[in-house]
């Protein structure tokens, strides 16, 4: 029943909207403490990982960028941006995002998704323009902009993707 002390850390850290992606390491790194792994041991399954899989490289690899950009500021400078120009609403910018992502997923070019491009830069903008044209925001009215700006990278990654989907049929028949 311990081993499933992973459950909890993430359940727990969810509850308390600590950092996404350090609350699943730490639940995965405990889970396999209390499993009998050793940490060498954890650290090689992470690295067959890494190998086999070239999705979790590229997370791995950027994760380390994107900490050092919010902990510089990158969040702040996005939204401060954002709030010098007049004419920009939280609309605009998730609008602009979403065409943007379909153009790139009709390519095949990967952006970086949720945690490497939504959180820093996209929420960011679109709060800084939201906070521009109506002053303090409610809690409520970030989490509707939390929610829109992560339906931006699917929407746009979806019909992206059909549209490519789409082309190379056309080009088949």
């Amino acid at each position: 029943m311990i081993k499933l002390i992973g459950v909890l850390i993430i359940v727990i850290g969810f509850a308390l909207k600590l950092d996404t992606i350090a609350v699943v390491l730490i639940a995965g790194i405990a889970t396999g403490l209390v499993g009998g792994l050793s940490f060498p041991e954890i650290l090689s399954v992470l690295g067959e990982a890494f190998i086999t899989n070239r999705y979790m490289s590229l997370f791995l690899i950027t994760l380390p960028v994107i900490g050092i950009l919010e902990r510089y500021g990158l969040r702040e400078r996005a939204s401060d941006l954002i709030k010098s120009m007049k004419t920009v609403s939280a609309g605009k910018v998730i609008t602009t995002y979403t065409f943007i992502r379909e153009i790139a997923a009709a390519l095949s070019l990967r952006l970086g998704g949720h945690v490497q491009f939504i959180r820093p830069l996209v929420l960011p903008m679109a709060q800084g323009a939201a906070e521009s044209n109506h002053g303090e925001i409610s809690e409520e009215d970030l989490e509707e902009i939390k929610g829109y700006s992560a339906a931006a990278e699917n929407i746009g990654n979806f019909f992206g993707k059909m549209y490519l989907l789409l082309v190379v049929e056309s080009c088949l028949s």
